[in-house]
């Protein structure tokens, strides 16, 4: 994939050539099974079936047989190239699929966009002393940013000497040797998730670094800046950051191949990095409170949800919000309960009428519904406490002959009509389903909310 930078961003997709050709089905429409196309005309026919099968929109060009491109540029499966607006690389992702990350091209092309299409000056590296021919160096990108703003951050080792040095090193431990303060003794922690963690840990499991005379040995890691847990927030302003590394006698003894090789030991640090932190600009509600459920994401407008001025004694929650999302599809995993489609738009359905929030409200605890949990509540009070009986305990508060206030039943009715009391002596009345064995809730396809117990 390349990207380019004139008036605008361009993606280019390269088709190089098939990684797994093996795995092509029998069955397609290309009839090119089990093997490597022969010609460039085959080539075109499975690139241009990928083309039209996942209905992509990027420009596809296809690379010769002879496969310069990926000669040239060492292409492999997925590997990302991003050009600046000079025409110079600006980012050379590792060759995939298991080093294809999404997060580096991202920082990258907001780079190229914030810098008119140009990649800024990349920070500097800090040394440190020299300690048994070997140095360190750290460098972190960017270098003024807000906290939980994505970073990257680069450990060098430097071998000075002139033989080569073996480098006992664990990248995914590069995070926890970093320390990061300012002159208050606030402190700060880098973050880092599985899809951002260190990126020679994909390369296999050795973890001795044979570091050539003169040569560098570099660990690169995703993450983000984080306030220490242990400590209040600290203030925005100047922090620096200090990689620590040790290899003591101790760590030695562990290391399987210590007997063969000759290990370099010693305690090593980076010269002091100066870190930028500024408050993260708040924007809106969101900022704070986060879009982890299915409310927040959808509704950025809090006034749907909620009543009140923000940060007062009368800012609260809206009961009356139902129907503002049970129209949609699949709200949260959930079935579709009103709007065209909805249950209650089926033959039959457990309420006439036009259905309103307060129809919702008779049955459910809206207050504790934000996060996907649905709430019975007692209709038998009123709406003020919820239900802690059986499934059918509360079908029966209804239909026991005596409907709860605000509840009342048609005067006209088919079957045996709406007093179920006798139900109570039947088996299933003591098992979890009870009523809901043979009826929806909402609405049915079929009469009186019964269910089709003969689909499966």
């Amino acid at each position: 994939m390349y990207a380019s930078y004139n008036d605008q961003i361009e993606f280019l997709i390269v088709y190089i050539r098939e990684a797994h050709p093996e795995m092509l089905k029998e069955g397609n429409k290309t009839g090119i099974v089990g093997r490597q196309p022969k010609s460039l005309d085959e080539r075109v026919i499975l690139a241009s079936e990928c083309v039209a099968r996942y209905k992509l929109t990027i420009p596809m060009v296809i690379d010769g047989m002879e496969g310069k491109v990926n000669s040239d540029y060492q292409a492999w499966p997925v590997r990302v190239t991003v050009v600046d607006i000079d025409g110079t690389v600006a980012f050379y992702g590792g060759p995939g699929p298991s080093d294809f990350r999404l997060p580096p091209v991202e920082r990258v092309l907001k780079k190229l966009v914030a810098n008119g299409g140009r990649i800024p000056r990349a920070p500097a590296v800090q040394w440190g002393e020299l300690v048994n021919g070997l140095r360190c160096g750290l460098s972190i990108d960017p270098e003024s940013l807000a906290f939980g703003e994505d970073v990257t951050v680069q450990v060098t080792f430097e071998n000075t000497t002139g033989r080569p040095v073996n480098l006992y090193h664990q990248p995914t431990e590069v995070i926890k040797h970093i320390a990061i303060s300012n002159g208050m003794g606030q402190t700060l922690q880098i973050e880092t998730s599985d899809s951002g963690g260190a990126r020679m840990n994909r390369r296999g499991g050795n973890l001795i670094r044979r570091i050539a005379p003169g040569q560098v040995f570099q660990a690169e890691i995703e993450g983000r800046i984080i306030a220490d847990s242990s400590q209040a927030a600290p203030i925005a302003g100047p922090f620096n950051a200090v990689y620590n590394f040790e290899v003591d006698n101790e760590t030695l003894a562990q290391i399987e191949p210590a007997h063969q090789q000759s290990i370099w030991a010693g305690k090593v640090s980076s010269g002091p990095f100066a870190l930028n932190i500024t408050s993260p600009s708040l924007t809106g509600c969101i900022d704070c409170h986060g879009d982890g459920d299915h409310h927040h994401k959808e509704n950025k407008k809090c006034e749907v949800c909620h009543v009140g001025q923000v940060g007062n004694d009368d800012f609260g929650v809206k009961k009356e919000s139902c129907i503002q999302c049970h129209p949609r599809q699949g709200v949260y995993g959930r079935w579709q309960i009103l709007g065209p489609g909805g249950e209650f738009e089926m033959a039959s359905k457990h309420f006439s009428g036009a259905i309103e929030d307060k129809t919702c409200l008779l049955c459910h605890d809206n207050s504790r519904h934000r996060n996907g949990v649905v709430s019975l509540i007692d209709p038998d009070s009123g709406g003020t406490k919820s239900w802690t009986g059986t499934r059918t305990g509360f079908c029966l508060t209804c239909h026991d002959g005596q409907p709860p206030v605000n509840v009342s039943f048609p005067d006209k009715s088919t079957g045996s009509g709406f007093d179920k009391m006798k139900f109570m002596a039947s088996p299933l009345s003591q098992t979890e389903e009870g009523c809901s064995f043979c009826h929806t809730p909402h609405g049915s396809a079929y009469p009186s909310l019964l269910k089709n117990l003969h689909a499966h």
